[in-house]
């Protein structure tokens, strides 16, 4: 790459042939199709062959294949041939599932944007970054990704995180002026460049494109970055370890039985097909992909619902949620922030007075709003609040925008106010605007007024106006920070400035209380500011609840006892520091905390919080790179939908879970009965994979499509470190298994006890297992609501697939060819009104664990 650290600003300027005021919109369209867009190569999707070849990789699969071979062997070719029929249509409802959720996953990545800030004929546009092209001059803030390699035009207090491309974590400092000669200096070293995939942590930056794509330096190593990382979320490595574990327990009864059967003469091919069948029953091989088919389809229907997932184990965790530390603006209120009035010197709160251009100059001065191309006004809520207002009274003023500042201190939540210094007719004018209490300090009065000041401060922050300053002075000084230094302010008044809350936030914070979710609120306006909009939202009822900046500070230099601030709900004045120190006491207390962020200083308190919430609209880049999932409109109500989406994803994991352990222990529990009576096996291998294609093959996947149960958000949340397999779970399996293991060998052995042929005998086994297993996927659609209330038209997936296999099992046994395969055969309806009689039985016993549980927990309850 050429060195173009090493070219002064104006040469990089001329050598791109752009200027300080961009591209124009013509000469960019030109580029654009000469260099490219500005993207790097992505990984190659997985085609749908590799994906079909990767069914087969499995242990079960490969054992099923060598029985497919020893059958051709020994000359059991129809067997061969089934045993191969069924890997196959397995494998193409794998690969199908697997290929759905990818293509969904990829649809969910492709919807979150990367936005970029660029000069073009002059006039400030929001694009995204892809659109970018060599020559364009680039805005950049804190916050921001930096969207290609950059040579800086001009900058203000600039750092870069570049631990992407150096692998320090320290933030580099960054100069537009600096001058280097040595071309072949370490990136890191090269202060007058920032680069593409790296993070402004401060300050402000205004820089030109020289290089986009593949040309970047992280370009340089896309190939490595592009490779696929097979990473998979925890939920589902702890479920493939419990297969794991379940086919190393099965092959420890294998080597067991395998000796105690060469003991009894038993021919080796009889003992294959008896440790087969057993690891056919106990494994359960869809497992995985049923679950990730389910998370697939919960980040989907959360993206219906303003929640964007960008880890799939959020989905999980979302359902362990006790606690939400939420910002206030444009997630709780609307951030449509209006002035409602402007405070003068001397002036009562309840006044309304004209307010002097001097005062509106200051305003739009220290302002980083900007017109757009279309001529609308854009940039922070309270920067167009303040243009807005200025620009009704004095039109003419807006062009102050746009008017070069010699110097600027821009807005960083941890110091709380801005500045900016232009010149006028009268010298150098300096303004500054920021919390009432700190733009006090920059300001000379006397303690008689700044009292005054402080009252009026706390008549309007309990009526819940969000309050900003504003200050001014002239001088012959260039730099702000010296005249700040010098306390020379002009004391010009404060803003009373409204933003109303968002429509549903309050029963959204109902909805939480209902759901054992605390709230908590976590925001940068005055204490009594916020309590207002607290206690209008429900998160708190008394002052009591509140605590600011000083005082969380004394707590945490006493120790930060966690339990000292248990009962706090509302965080006022607080810096990016503390919201990490709130977030992480709340965890010690044992509370699985979800945070929203917007700025690059909630990045540690997202990264650290057990779910944290990046917000869409106004979150920055650094934010969403750091946040689990994200919120499309900002919007505190999609939050709560998100752990009303994540309870049911978790419900459904459960139920599929569910369905196909307790179903694979009735199988084992048939074949563990046989070889203890010594009977003939029940089922054969064949049997048992044609029954879990029937019962499982879409049933487990309908499960985990199934909609919210009634009354979803008004549980307790469940504990994080609670097991999948709980009490609850394990208990149902138990049950389900047992009785429909016991039942089926029952019916076997008593029908071998009368004369019937085992061939005959299992037939109508058979049968049996496919009625119990396709009811007992309806026994699974709810812990808790009996199977007569559940209404079974919100999943006619399950419904339509049940009839669909049974009307399957029932075509086969009267079709020669798989009659002759699976030694089956049509039955007479006394039997079949027999083993239906049977199958209900199960229905029956479901319902009673249910019923008695529910009496157990909660005495005097009734299952719903």
């Amino acid at each position: 790459m050429e060195a173009f650290h090493t070219y002064p600003i104006e040469n990089v300027l001329e050598l791109f042939e752009s200027s300080q005021e961009g591209l124009t919109q013509a000469e960019a369209q030109k580029r654009n199709k000469h260099y490219g867009p500005n993207a790097l190569p992505e990984s190659k999707p997985v085609s749908i062959f590799v994906i079909f070849a990767e069914q087969f990789k499995s242990p079960i699969i490969i054992i099923l294949i060598i029985a497919t071979v020893i059958s051709f062997g020994i000359g059991e070719i129809l067997d061969g041939w089934f045993i191969m029929t069924v890997l196959i249509i397995n494998a193409v409802i794998g690969t199908y599932l697997e290929h759905s959720a990818a293509q969904k996953a990829h649809a969910l990545r492709q919807s979150v944007k990367t936005m970029v800030k660029v000069l073009r004929d002059g006039k400030t546009e929001v694009i995204e970054a892809s659109l970018i092209t060599i020559g364009d001059v680039v805005l950049l803030e804190s916050g921001d990704k930096v969207p290609a390699d950059l040579r800086l035009l001009s900058s203000y207090t600039l750092s870069a995180d570049e631990s992407l491309l150096t692998g320090e974590s320290i933030e580099i400092e960054k100069m537009a002026d600096d001058i280097i000669d040595d071309p072949d200096l370490p990136v890191g070293d090269r202060t007058n460049m920032i680069h593409a995939g790296t993070y402004i942590t401060r300050g402000r930056a205004k820089a030109m494109v020289v290089a986009i794509g593949i040309h970047t330096q992280i370009g340089h190593i896309a190939t490595m970055l592009s490779e696929k990382v097979d990473v998979k979320i925890p939920l589902i490595e702890r479920l493939e370890r419990f297969s794991a574990k379940i086919a190393m327990a099965v092959a420890v009864i294998s080597v067991v039985i395998f000796i105690i059967s060469l003991y009894h003469g038993t021919p080796l091919t009889e003992i294959f097909f008896l440790t087969l069948a057993l690891f056919v029953s106990a494994v359960p091989e869809g497992l995985p992909v049923a679950i990730t088919v389910a998370l697939a389809a919960a980040a989907v229907a959360m993206s219906h619902r303003n929640v964007i997932i960008r880890k799939l184990a959020a989905i999980e965790g979302l359902g362990s949620c006790t606690m939400i530390a939420t910002d206030k603006t444009g997630t709780l209120t609307e951030n449509r922030l209006k002035v409602a009035k402007f405070i003068l010197p001397g002036q009562t709160s309840e006044e309304i007075s004209a307010v002097s251009k001097e005062i509106l100059t200051a305003m739009l001065v220290t302002n980083e709003a900007y017109k757009n191309g279309d001529g609308m006004i854009c940039g922070d809520q309270v920067d167009i609040a303040f243009a807005r207002f200025a620009e009704k009274a004095h039109p003419e003023l807006i062009e102050l925008l746009s008017n070069e500042k010699i110097d600027t201190v821009p807005y960083e939540s941890q110091n709380k106010f801005s500045a900016a210094v232009i010149t006028d007719e009268k010298g150098y004018f300096h303004a500054l605007k920021g919390s009432p209490e700190v733009i006090r300090r920059f300001c000379t009065m006397t303690p008689e007024y700044g009292a005054k000041i402080e009252v009026q401060v706390e008549q309007l922050a309990k009526k819940g106006y969000r309050l900003i300053a504003v200050a001014y002075g002239y001088s012959s000084h260039k730099q702000s920070r010296t005249l700040m230094e010098q306390e020379g302010f002009q004391w010009a008044g404060f803003a009373a400035i409204t933003d109303p809350l968002r429509e549903g936030a309050k029963e959204a914070v109902d909805a939480c209380k209902e759901a054992g979710i605390a709230v908590a609120m976590i925001t940068g306006d005055h204490p009594k500011t916020a309590y207002h909009i607290a206690k209008e939202l429900g998160i708190a009822l008394s002052f009591e609840e509140v605590i600011d900046a000083e005082t969380l500070q004394q707590w945490h230099d006493t120790g930060a006892d966690a339990k000292e601030i248990a009962d706090k709900r509302v965080f006022a004045r607080v810096s990016p520091e503390q919201k990490l120190q709130i977030v992480t006491a709340f965890q010690s207390l044992g509370n699985y905390v979800a945070v929203t962020g917007d700025g690059v200083n909630d990045a540690p308190a997202l990264k650290f919080a057990n779910i944290g919430i990046a917000m869409g609209k106004s979150g920055t880049d650094v934010a969403k790179e750091n946040a689990d999932l994200i919120l499309a409109d900002d919007a505190f109500t999609s939050i709560v939908n998100g752990i009303e989406e994540g309870r049911r994803a978790y419900d459904n994991i459960r139920k599929v879970v569910h369905l196909l352990i307790s179903t694979g222990f009735a199988e084992i529990v048939l074949i563990i009965l046989s070889l203890t009576f010594g009977t003939a096996i029940p089922l054969l291998p064949i049997h048992l994979l044609w029954l879990n294609l029937v019962t499982n093959g879409i049933q487990d996947v309908a499960l985990g499509l199934e909609k919210a149960e009634p009354n979803l958000l008004n549980r307790p949340p469940r504990s994080p470190k609670e097991p999948i397999f709980n009490t609850i779970m394990l208990r149902r399996v138990l049950i389900g298994g047992i009785y429909m293991g016991i039942v089926a060998f029952a019916l076997f052995y008593w029908l071998t006890l009368q004369g019937m042929s085992t061939e005959s005998a299992r037939n109508v086994t058979l049968l049996l297992m496919v009625l119990f297993e396709n009811l007992h996927a309806l026994n699974s659609r709810s812990e808790r609501i009996s199977i007569f209330r559940i209404d079974h038209s919100k999943n006619m997936l399950l419904i339509i697939s049940i009839i669909a296999t049974q009307l399957l099992h029932i075509a086969v046994m009267h079709l020669p060819v798989t009659q002759h395969v699976l030694e089956i055969e049509p039955v007479d309806i006394k039997t079949w009104l027999l083993l239906l009689l049977l199958a209900l039985g199960l229905v029956v016993v479901m319902e009673s664990e249910k019923f008695f549980r529910t009496k157990a927990l909660a005495p005097g309850a009734e299952i719903t």
